[in-house]
Parts: structure tokens; C-alpha cells; sequence
């Protein structure tokens, strides 16, 4: 079973997001995060395995929220499409709604000349929320 081994939040954005225990998931984003309400991008998601996989070929470790994610799941299917339901933890459920991001548009933030969201990023759309802690299983519907 997949599960969250990290949830990252910042208060500014283009900046690092910081590591947290818990989080409160709300249609619209993560309470405290600065992305909260600004697209419908409202959570973004790297799977572990995926920055384990960047972290060997840059020879240095990524820290949690150094790539601008806010989940980090591991144990999830390789690719999620377009439309599928996440729920994480009891209640919490995000819609994928977008893999990467689209050819030719910016990303304004990498960590050492590295960021991971444009090409293995997931965004998704809060449909329920709820709280999130660091431990907390996460199923595809």
C-alpha cells in the first residue's frame, strides 16, 4: 500500500517548502499554503521513488519540499491518469488533474538546477477534505 513520507507547505511562493507532520486539506489547496487558492493546481504530488531516481543521477539528496511539492507519496502506480481519485489518509480525496506540466511553459523554481514537477509531477485538485499526516496510507480509487 502506498503511503505519504512527506507533506511540505510554504508561506511564500517560489520558495522552499518546509516538511510538516500534518496537514489540513481544503477544496482549494492546503491550509498555510501559498498556492492555496491561487490555481487549480492546488496540490502537487512527486512519488518517492521518483526523486530517489533524480537523487542518483545528481549524486546529493533532495530534502522534502526542496522540489516544490507538497505530497510525497511512495508506492504509487508509476503513472496516474488524468482523472483518477487519491485518497490519503481517512477522508481526504484529490483528483489528478494534470501530470507535468504543459510543453513550453515556464517553472520558476528548481533546487541546485533540478525540479521534478514539470516532467513527474502530479497536480491535483482537492475534492474532500480533511487532514493528512506523514505515515498515512494512500489508496487509488
Amino acid at each position: 500500500m502506498a503511503s505519504v513520507t512527506a507533506i511540505c507547505v510554504s508561506t511564500e511562493r517560489q520558495q522552499p517548502k518546509t516538511e510538516v507532520e500534518r496537514a489540513r486539506f481544503f477544496p482549494g489547496g492546503i491550509e498555510g499554503d501559498s498556492h492555496r487558492g491561487v490555481t487549480e493546481r492546488e496540490v502537487s504530488l512527486l512519488r518517492a521513488e521518483d526523486i530517489r531516481k533524480a537523487e542518483e543521477e545528481a549524486g546529493f539528496a533532495f530534502p522534502p519540499g526542496s522540489l516544490a511539492e507538497n505530497l510525497v507519496v511512495e508506492g504509487l502506480p508509476e503513472e496516474l491518469p488524468v482523472g483518477a481519485v487519491l485518497k490519503a489518509g481517512d477522508s481526504v480525496l484529490l483528483e489528478v488533474i494534470e501530470k507535468g506540466k504543459k510543453p513550453g511553459e515556464p517553472h520558476s523554481y528548481d533546487y541546485r538546477g533540478w525540479c521534478l514537477l514539470p516532467a513527474a509531477g502530479y497536480f491535483l485538485r482537492v475534492g474532500r477534505g480533511g487532514e493528512v499526516r506523514r505515515g498515512d496510507p494512500v489508496t487509488v480509487m
